[in-house]
Order: C-alpha cells, then structure tokens, then sequence
C-alpha cells in the first residue's frame, strides 16, 4: 500500500535531489568566492597595508566591524522577511515555506555573519601587547571575513530579488513535487490535506497570474506541474496501487485547473493543461495503460462538461477528439471496461451540450464518435462497450427530441439509426 513506505524512503524523497543540489551549488559558490576575497584582500594589504599594527586601533576596528556586522544581519533578515511577505501577497502565503528550506542563500548568509561576529569576540578579547605576530594573523583574519560579509551582500541582493521573479518561484516549488510529498499530503487529515499539497503552491501562483492576464507565468507553472509529475512516472518505480492513487492526485489537480479557465474564459490556458494531460496520460500508458485511460477519460470528461457550459466550442472539439482517440486505443488493447468508460465520459459531455443547446455539430460529432466506437466494440464483441454505446444513445436521443430545433430532431433520428447499426454488427456476442 502507498502509506507503508519506510520512513528513510520518505525522507529521501523530501529531500529530493534538486534541493540537495541547490544546498550544494550554493555553499560552494560563497566558498570559493570566500577564497577569493581571502586572496585578494591578502594581497592588498601584504602590498600596501602597514608592517604593524597598533591594538588599540585594531580593537576600534574589529568592534566596528562587529556592530556594523550585526545591524547588516538584522537588515537581511529584515530584507527576505519583505520579499517573502511581498511574494505571499501576490500569490499565496505558503510561500513563506520557502524561506525554511529552499532559499539556502539566506541561511548561508545568517550563519556568516554569526560566525563572523562570534569570531571577531574572540579577537577583541584576545588583543594583547604580547605574541603580536599571532595577533597580527588574527586581526587580518578579522579584517578579511568583514571585507567577505560584506561582498557578499551583492550576489545575496540579486537573489533576494530574483527570488520576487514568478519563474524563480515557481521553480523552488516544483522541487517539492515528489512521491514522498505527495504521499504526505494524500494520507494527511483533511485539514492539512491543502497545505502540505505539493502541487497547491504552484496552482495557487498560476491562478493569481491567470487573473492578472500573466499568461507566461500561467503556462511556464502548467508546463512545470507537467514536467515534475512526468518524471515521478517515469523515474520512480511506483508499486501498482501507489501509481493509481500518484495518478489520480496529479490528474484531478490539472483538471480542476482545466475547469478554472474555463471559468475564466482563458482557452490558451485550457489547451495549456489539455496538452499536459496528453503528455501524462501517453506516459502513464507504458507502465499501466489501463489506468492511463481511465485517468485520461475522467479528467477529459470533467473540463469537456464545463466547456459545454461556457459554449467552448474549440476546447469541446479538442476534448472529443482525445476521448475517441482514447477509445479507439483501449479498444485495439481490448480494454472492454476501460472504452466503456471513455464512451460514458462522451455521453456526459453530450448531454452538458444538449442542456446549454449547443452547436449541432459538436453534437453531431460526439454521437459519430459514440457510433464508431460502438460499431468496433460490437465486431470485437466487447460486450460492455456496445452495451454503454447503446444506453448512451439512448440518453442522448430523448432529450434531443424534446428540443424543438430541426436539427436537434436530425441528430435524434441519426442516434437512432446508429443505434440499429451497432445492433447489427453484434457478432458471437454472449
């Protein structure tokens, strides 16, 4: 079961490699740029500094540095408090989360300037007249990690700033779209079910962006969502119940974004998700291509409802199209229940039209759809199929014949005959 994985297990995944990775880069870039600041420094005051030093004056400098340290700290703690708190306001307030784990500059950052001040103590309390070339060492060495805390204000300003960037954000939140997190969040209560959702941060920045019109950074969160959950399928070797309940998060998440915009009359962003459902179905299909269909005709079969109900003429196309697609694979596999389902999904989407009186052509397609898809069940002898092909033009049919619109009363009839059609084409069928 998924909520038995070994605690090690989970962690690992929480700890994905790409936080890890960031955590290393970062460490190892204010490392070297410590060597090269140590060198530098080293050699200008080896040139040009004086042969000796005075302590009294050495110990006005290094408390100098100590205070003028302290008020720096207190301003980039002042300073990411800000950003975080100007980013939660444009988008969401789980975006103070980032500063624990996934901003390292910031800890960096803090545990310098401590190390820094806590070192600069101890060489003001040491400062004596007596061993002056061990002091001297010592007072250069201060003089050094106060030129460093300070130079490194510079690149931790560029990304305190970048950080306010949608793409920046959204790319710290999609290290925490992993199996661990999203077990974590699926076998929570219900009450901390939104907040450790993995995927909600990033819907949360998209749907803000969706309203200010930003549409790049509603397609680049939709692309990321699409990427992260395609490489949970394909580089994680999910046990057969764990990949369903993994599925079904990732695609209900996606469609009930699908319906958003829908709602929100943002067609692009539509077929920005229907396009990450594809991607996602086509590669769940290679490890369970059973589950793949049923998860693509549900998510399908939810935006194609609302769609009808907005008069989304394009999305409905494109939604019909994919769902006999679908069909037609499950077919050839002969997956009877699984195309059961995707004619079921149609005749949904049929009757949401047949409610808002559509467009007769969208109609008209949904029922060719529904026939052709019937017609090849019933010479396969999928029995299911032709059974759910059948109910579903009968459920179309009749309230089409309560609409008084000629074409409503053609496309009645045309259920009907189709329905004769399939009836005939049923071969060796139990």
């Amino acid at each position: 079961m998924i909520y038995s994985r070994p605690i090690k297990e989970l962690v690992k995944d929480r700890l994905s490699k790409d936080i890890l990775k960031l955590w290393i880069a970062r460490i190892l870039f204010y490392f070297i740029l410590f060597i090269l600041i140590f060198g530098i420094s080293h050699f200008i005051v080896l040139q040009f500094g004086p042969d000796d030093y005075d302590m009294t004056s050495a110990r006005y400098m290094i408390s100098a540095l100590i205070q003028s340290e302290a008020a720096i700290m207190a301003i980039i703690v002042t300073l990411s408090l800000v950003a975080v708190e100007l980013a939660s306001s444009s988008y969401s307030v789980r975006m103070m989360d980032l500063l624990k784990g996934y901003n390292p500059d910031f800890w960096i950052l803090v545990v310098i300037y401590i190390v820094s001040m806590i070192y600069g103590l101890f060489v003001l309390k040491s400062i004596t007249n007596e061993n002056i070339v061990d002091m001297h060492f010592r007072i250069s060495f201060a003089f050094y990690i106060g030129v460093y805390s300070f130079l490194i204000l510079f690149p931790y300003l560029f990304v305190t700033l970048n950080m306010l960037k949608p793409s920046t954000l959204l790319g710290m939140q999609a290290m925490k779209i992993t199996v661990g997190n999203i077990t974590a969040a699926i076998g929570s209560d219900t009450r901390n079910t939104r907040e450790k959702d993995p995927i909600q941060p990033i819907i949360d920045i998209i749907s803000s962006s969706l309203l200010n019109h930003d549409f790049e950074t509603t397609r680049n969160g939709l692309n990321i969502i699409g990427m992260r959950a395609r490489e949970i399928f394909v580089y994680n070797d999910l046990e057969p119940t764990e990949r369903k309940v993994l599925a079904y998060y990732i695609f209900s998440r996606l469609a009930r974004f699908g319906k958003f915009t829908l709602n929100h009359s943002d067609e692009d962003a539509t077929f920005i998700v229907i396009r990450n459902l594809e991607i996602l179905w086509k590669q769940l299909e290679k490890s369970d291509p059973s589950e793949s269909v049923l998860q693509a005709s549900s998510s399908i079969e939810q935006i194609g409802t609302v769609a009808a109900g907005h008069h989304q003429k394009n999305v409905l196309s494109a939604v019909i199209d994919h769902l006999y697609y679908i069909g037609q694979k499950a077919l050839d596999k002969n997956y009877d229940g699984e195309a059961s389902k995707v004619i079921d999904s149609l005749r949904s989407i049929g009757i949401s039209c047949i409610a808002q009186k559509a467009d007769p052509l969208i109609l008209e397609e949904i029922i060719n759809y529904i026939g052709k898809l019937g017609t090849k069940a019933s010479k396969g002898g999928q029995t299911a199929s032709v059974s759910q092909s059948l109910d579903s033009m009968n459920a179309l049919k009749l309230p089409m014949e309560l609409i008084e619109t000629p074409e409503y009363h053609r496309l009645s009839m045309k259920a009907e005959q189709i329905s004769k059609t399939i009836d005939q084409e049923k071969i060796n069928l139990p």
